[in-house]
C-alpha cells in the first residue's frame, strides 16, 4: 500500500530519547495529548484524550525498539470520516552519525475521495504539530501547546 505522505523531523537527541518520548504515556502528554491510557506496547489499545476533541483509540500493530512504532487508527472513531476503515501511521526513528535522530511519520490507507483527502490532510497537520512540539520538548523542554 502507498503512502499518503510521510513528515520529517530532524532532532538534536538520541535516538533512544525521542523513542522514550513517543513510546512512554507520561512523556507523551507532556507534549501531545492530554491524557493517554498507557504505553504504546505491541498488541495494545490506547487511547489518546485531549480536552478540545475527546477520545482518538490507536491499536499499537508492531513496536521495534528504537526503529519503529506502527499503529492503527479507525478512520470513524477518529471522526474524520463517516465510513470505518483501518489507517496505519507509521513512526520510523532512524540514529543519524552526530547523534540526532530523523524521525519519519507516515499515514497509508486513506481512501482518495473528498472525506479521505480531507482526513489525511488534517492528519498530516496534526503529525506535523506533534513532530515540532516533540522537538521542542525534547530539545528545550518547552510545552508548545
Amino acid at each position: 500500500m502507498a503512502r499518503n505522505y510521510t513528515v520529517n523531523i530532524r532532532i538534536a537527541r538520541p535516538v533512544e530519547d525521542v523513542f522514550g518520548a513517543v513510546v512512554s504515556s507520561e512523556r507523551l502528554c507532556l507534549y501531545f495529548s492530554d491524557t493517554s491510557s498507557g504505553d504504546l506496547t505491541e498488541g495494545d489499545r490506547v487511547i489518546w484524550h485531549w480536552d478540545g476533541s475527546g477520545d482518538c483509540p490507536v491499536i499499537v500493530t508492531k513496536v521495534v525498539p528504537n526503529e519503529l512504532i506502527q499503529l492503527s487508527l479507525n478512520s470513524r472513531d477518529w471522526k474524520k470520516t463517516d465510513d470505518s476503515y483501518d489507517v496505519a501511521v507509521i513512526f520510523e526513528f532512524e540514529a543519524l552519525e552526530n547523534g540526532d535522530t530523523m524521525l519519519s511519520i507516515s499515514e497509508e490507507g486513506w481512501k482518495t475521495d473528498k472525506a479521505g483527502l480531507k482526513a489525511s490532510h488534517e492528519n498530516c497537520g496534526g503529525w506535523s504539530h506533534m513532530a515540532t512540539c516533540l522537538k521542542a520538548y525534547i530539545e528545550h523542554d518547552i510545552d508548545l501547546r
